[in-house]
């Protein structure tokens, strides 16, 4: 049994749901009781304003909102994320292993990425937040360079 269940999740949906005027939305709480290398993700019927905000069961509590907010942003984001998307296959293709496609792709999940997360700290510091961030990436990055990964 993981340290997070449906319930903390859901506790930071309904805070944070009409904050980023996503009422009108179903969202549902995942817990993810598997080996997975992510921390939270999101599924999305825009059509039917239905999500699965799905977290990993043994995330650390301490970034459950976090990581939350992340995912509740990336719906919102999900209507530019799509536009980017449909000019990707327009510009190149959908065969993802074509070089130029590929490239720009990374690029844009990059930033896609970085602004989700940079609006999540400013969410959430404006919000009153005094938790940590999650420093993943970092400690992945020193965990690479220490030989430890």
């Amino acid at each position: 049994m993981g340290l997070i269940d449906e319930k903390m999740i859901n506790e930071y949906l309904i805070k944070w749901k009409p904050l980023l005027s996503l009422s009108d939305w179903d969202i549902r709480p995942i817990v993810v009781n598997q080996e997975w290398r992510k921390s939270g993700d999101v599924k999305i019927d825009e059509s039917n304003r239905m999500a699965a905000v799905m977290i990993k069961s043994d995330l650390d509590p301490t970034y459950l909102e976090q990581v939350v907010v992340h995912e509740l942003l990336h719906i919102k984001l999900w209507g530019l994320d799509q536009m980017i998307e449909e000019s990707l296959n327009a510009l190149f293709g959908k065969e993802e292993s074509e070089g130029k496609r590929n490239f720009a792709q990374g690029q844009f999940m990059q930033e896609l990425e970085t602004t989700t997360q940079d609006l999540t700290r400013a969410l959430l510091d404006a919000s009153g937040f005094k938790g940590d961030y999650l420093f993943n990436r970092v400690q992945k990055q020193i965990d690479k360079e220490m030989g430890s990964e």
